[in-house]
């Protein structure tokens, strides 16, 4: 990512200074300053605090800021399967593009040179963040005067450093600089004008020449000299009557601006009573659409039960009708039976008997024989319900109305009543009867009448509208006059409160630590076993952005974080060989300050997780050993793009400042390095005990100029190689017990303020401190279960407060020196 001078030279003491706060600059600074100066260091479109070279902030010709991540546009030809996402990384190179769109606005801009980097950069928020960083250091006693040890309290605006009590004492009095503002960190932040005076920027050309000519043509700042001489044809100012004509530009264009601004209240006052009377709308009409339908759902029911009331009166009217006539023939039924069943009876008895009875059995059977059957109508009414249609009814559910602009009034109109006459409907409802001519001539007198009316309505809305809005105009300045007024008053009340209290004096910061004198044991915390806390095998460690230390242990397959005091904060990871399991892992490391990288060693893979534990993505897969070594011959090797991402026991894992990933392939005898996408990028050493040869790789590290620091197990040594991956020297004097050998070291660490590299003696359970030159300085630790002992260490890293933490891998615990 291109940069230009001046944006390098402002950024790279911010840079330093925030270095190793990471991501922490989130928090809040002071309960005065958190909300004043959170939103200025913070990008709007997606919340994260300004970064240089990542997310530095960039000013879009709408003038509106954003972080470069938020205006590169989403990639789309990664490869997915075998690199690391994008989405799951902090940096990523930009791609060309001719135009971009603003996050906040939507607006489309043209892109100079279709590079993002080139776009103007907002050094406000640059300095901010900068003076924020010396502020929690100043606070933290950790800021260092420009002229001595002691800690700075004070800053020149116009010198733009630090000082002391005594020498901004001295800086005041000073002939040459008794005009310069010196403040504390505090009152800057309360002041904006104050970040306007930054230290002078100087021409690239002429080094020792300040910026003071404006070229208008080339629409930059130059140097006289330039001046005279590359554009001596150009129309050019100096930057103070330029910054002036500006200004006075601006201050014209305000009123405008305000006027603009205004109206757009006024609009958005107006869109927003427009969706609370749609809203209004939208119920008031729900309840008449509800309130009409029950109208018509309560007349069907009524006709409902009306036509069930006919319904049952037919019924039992036809009821009725049915029964007495079943009564009838069942009585007549009943005696024929009785007549037959006795005449048959008759003829069992005794002749004798039975012609005695000879009349009344002939008069029975001609009554049966001639008797009638009585007259019955068996056929009744059928009950039914004859439908008129449905048409009617469907259409009378299609006008009952419709969804839309309430209906207006429609004013005066002729109409036909009910009797079929013409007649005329004037301005009040009235309706007047009479010839067609006078009524016509009625009709344009109402019509002229009505428009009269509606304009007068309209004139008089559109005055009460004007007068609210001027009102609200005058309010709405009032407001902000007493809000500008009010804020003033309290500004000058905490400025004079801060000048009238002296910066309290703090501990002298802590210098980079003496490894030359004895280190003594701080604390241990950690025993053996499998709840949270508790460890078996404990081997490599790294430091967390919120200065938190992550633990690799081993034979629980799981990953620990915890405070520098030994509590418990997470931790993750299952047994297993599927993907986000973990099998054996050995070492740990931050990829940007964000994510987890773990070597994941008896599953031959390198594996990506959230700060959460949550997995994001493999890297590497498992070795075949007939791929990589020729009938095991030392140093012979298959061609490097047949092993490109092949492990066998990756034991150590780093990140380099371009965040390029490292990893120890033990078993291969070699160095991996890959870009931040996974991509491979080149291989270190082979195998064999000359001069970068290694034999079994274990612990890795580099130092802030990216130089390799890898512990050759194998060999008894430590070797150095440059960041490309050339052989530098080797550290230590091969197998032994004396200072300066080693038995097999298994980790490596490298103090980023004195540059000393600390080595893990794992089979002498020691710990030794050598110069970046290999040369001895010190060691401590010795064999044992006492407090301050090792059995075994194979882990070592330092953390933000230069506390050396060691883990001790037989005794299940973590020492703190």
């Amino acid at each position: 990512m291109a940069a230009s001078p001046s944006e390098i030279g402002m950024l790279s003491r911010s840079a330093a200074v925030s270095s190793s706060a990471g991501t922490a600059m989130t928090e809040k600074v002071d309960d005065l300053l958190s909300e004043k100066v959170t939103k200025e260091i913070t990008c709007n479109p997606c919340g994260r605090v300004f970064r240089y070279g990542v997310r530095t902030p960039r000013i879009l010709p709408c003038l509106h800021t954003s972080c470069e991540r938020c205006l590169k546009p989403k990639s789309s030809g990664r490869d997915s399967k075998v690199g690391i996402p994008e989405e799951e990384l902090v940096a990523d190179e930009l791609f060309a593009q001719p135009r971009v769109t603003c996050p906040i606005c939507r607006k489309e801009s043209d892109v100079p040179g279709s590079d993002i980097s080139k776009l103007p950069m907002n050094f406000y928020a640059v300095k901010l963040l900068e003076l924020i960083d010396y502020f929690k250091l100043e606070r933290k006693g950790r800021l260092p005067c420009i002229g001595c040890t002691e800690p700075a309290h004070w800053r020149c605006i116009e010198c733009d450093e630090n000082y002391c009590q005594d020498h901004a004492d001295f800086h005041h009095k000073s002939r040459a600089t008794c005009d310069h503002r010196i403040l504390t960190f505090k009152q800057i932040l309360l002041s904006p004008r104050s970040l306007s005076t930054m230290r002078n920027q100087y021409c690239t050309t002429h080094n020792n020449k300040p910026l003071e000519i404006f070229c208008k043509d080339c629409n930059r700042a130059i140097c006289t000299l330039c001046a005279v001489t590359q554009h001596k044809t150009h129309e050019t100012k100096e930057v103070a009557e330029a910054v002036a004509a500006l200004k006075a530009k601006v201050d014209a264009l305000k009123p405008q601006i305000s006027m603009s601004l205004y109206s757009l209240r006024q609009a958005l006052t107006r869109v927003k009573t427009a969706a609370r009377e749609v809203n209004v709308d939208s119920q008031v009409s729900s309840r008449k659409v509800s309130g009409m339908i029950e109208v018509c759902i309560s007349a069907v029911r009524e006709k409902e039960r009306e036509l069930v009331s006919d319904l049952e009166k037919k019924k039992r009217q036809n009821t009725e009708i049915i029964n007495s006539q079943k009564e009838l023939l069942e009585g007549e039924l009943t005696s024929m039976q009785t007549g037959r069943e006795f005449v048959e009876r008759a003829f069992i008895g005794s002749e004798v008997e039975v012609l005695c009875l000879e009349p009344q059995i002939v008069a029975k059977m001609d009554e049966l024989i001639s008797g009638d059957c009585p007259s019955v109508n068996s056929e009744v009414d059928r009950l039914g319900f004859s439908p008129s249609g449905h048409d009617h009814i469907f259409k009378a559910i299609e006008v009952l109305g419709k969804v839309g602009p309430p209906k207006p009034d429609r004013g005066p109109r002729m109409i036909v009543d009910d009797n079929g006459e013409l007649v005329l409907l004037d301005n009040k409802g009235n309706v007047i009867r009479g010839e067609t001519k006078e009524l016509l001539k009625q009709l344009k007198k109402n019509i002229i009448e009505e428009e009269l009316r509606v304009e007068e309505e309209e004139r008089r809305r559109l005055q009460e509208e004007e007068e609210a809005r001027l009102a609200a105009l005058l309010h709405e300045e009032e407001a902000r006059l007493a809000a500008l007024k009010e804020e003033e008053r309290k500004r000058a009340e905490e400025a004079a409160r801060l000048k009238a209290l002296e910066p309290p004096r703090t501990p002298t910061p802590l210098p980079p630590r003496d490894f030359t004198v004895p280190v003594k044991f701080s604390r241990t915390f950690g025993t053996k076993g499998n709840e949270p806390g508790m460890y078996s095998g404990p081997v490599g460690m790294c430091i967390t952005d919120k200065n938190y230390l992550a633990i690799c242990d081993v034979h629980n397959n799981r990953i620990q974080v915890v405070k520098p005091d030994g509590t418990y904060v997470l931790g993750f990871g299952v047994t297993g060989t599927a993907v986000g399991e973990l099998n054996g892992p050995n070492d740990i490391c931050m990829f940007n300050n964000r994510n987890f990288i773990i070597a994941d060693t008896y599953n031959d893979r390198i594996q990506l997780f959230a700060p959460t534990g949550r997995f994001i993505r493999t890297i590497g897969q498992k070795a075949r050993r007939r791929a990589i070594f020729q009938q095991n011959i030392p140093g012979s090797i298959k061609k490097p793009d047949a092993m490109e991402g092949i492990f066998d026991k990756p034991f150590g894992v780093c990140v380099n400042s371009k965040s390029q990933i490292l990893v120890s392939d033990m078993g291969n005898h070699r160095i991996q390095m890959f870009e931040r996408n996974g991509e491979f990028c080149r291989q270190i050493g082979v195998r064999g005990d000359d001069p970068g040869q290694l034999m079994y790789p274990y612990g890795i590290a580099v130092d802030p100029q990216d130089n390799i620091y890898v512990c050759d197990l194998g060999n008894h040594r430590v070797q150095k190689y440059n960041s490309e991956g050339r052989y530098l020297k080797q550290i230590g004097h091969g197998k032994g017990e004396n200072d300066g050998c080693f038995m097999q070291p298994r980790s490596v660490a490298v103090d980023t303020k004195t540059g000393c590299v600390a080595v893990v003696d794992t089979a002498l359970h020691r710990v030794q401190i050598f110069t970046s030159e290999g040369v001895f300085v010190n060691k401590f630790g010795s064999r044992g279960k006492e407090e301050n002992k090792f059995s075994s260490p194979c882990g070592i890293t330092t953390n933000f407060d230069g506390e050396i933490f060691v883990s001790d891998f037989r005794n299940n615990r973590i020492h703190v020196l």
